[in-house]
C-alpha cells in the first residue's frame, strides 16, 4: 500500500486499482469479509423466525436496502453517461434492472407474510 493510499484510507476514502487482478482480489476479499462478518448474524436472527408474520419486518428492511441500492445504481448510471462512459453505464443498467427485480421479489415475499384473511362464520358455507 502506498503512502497516498494509506492517507486516503485515514480520510475514509478508498484506493482505486488499475489492474483486473487487483480488482478481483479486492472484490474477493470484500465478499469474504462481508460473508464472515454478516452471515453468522443473519443466521442467528433468522433462526428465531417461526411465524409467517415474523418474517415481515426483515423483508421490509431488505426491500428498502435493495431499493436504496437500485437508486444509487441509477445515480451511477447518470454519472457514467454524463462523463461518456457508455460501456460502464450499460453494465450498470443490467445491475439496476437486477436490483429492481430483487425489489419486486422482496415485495412479493413480503405480501406472502400476510395471513389469509379469516372468513366470518356467518359467511362460511
Amino acid at each position: 500500500m502506498s503512502v497516498s493510499d494509506f492517507l486516503a484510507r485515514l480520510q475514509g476514502k478508498r484506493a482505486a486499482y488499475d489492474t483486473t487482478d487487483e480488482v478481483v482480489q479486492l472484490l474477493d476479499e470484500q465478499y469474504a469479509r462481508i460473508h464472515d462478518a454478516r452471515l453468522p448474524l443473519h443466521l442467528q436472527r433468522a433462526a428465531h423466525l417461526e411465524q409467517l408474520l415474523s418474517f415481515q419486518p426483515g423483508l421490509v428492511d431488505a426491500r428498502g436496502q435493495a431499493a436504496d441500492l437500485a437508486l444509487h445504481t441509477e445515480a451511477l448510471i447518470t454519472a457514467a453517461r454524463s462523463n461518456g462512459h457508455e460501456e460502464l453505464a450499460e453494465r450498470l443498467v443490467d445491475a439496476a434492472e437486477a436490483l429492481n427485480e430483487a425489489v419486486s421479489h422482496l415485495a412479493a415475499a413480503t405480501h406472502e407474510t400476510v395471513p389469509v384473511p379469516q372468513v366470518p362464520l356467518a359467511y362460511a358455507a
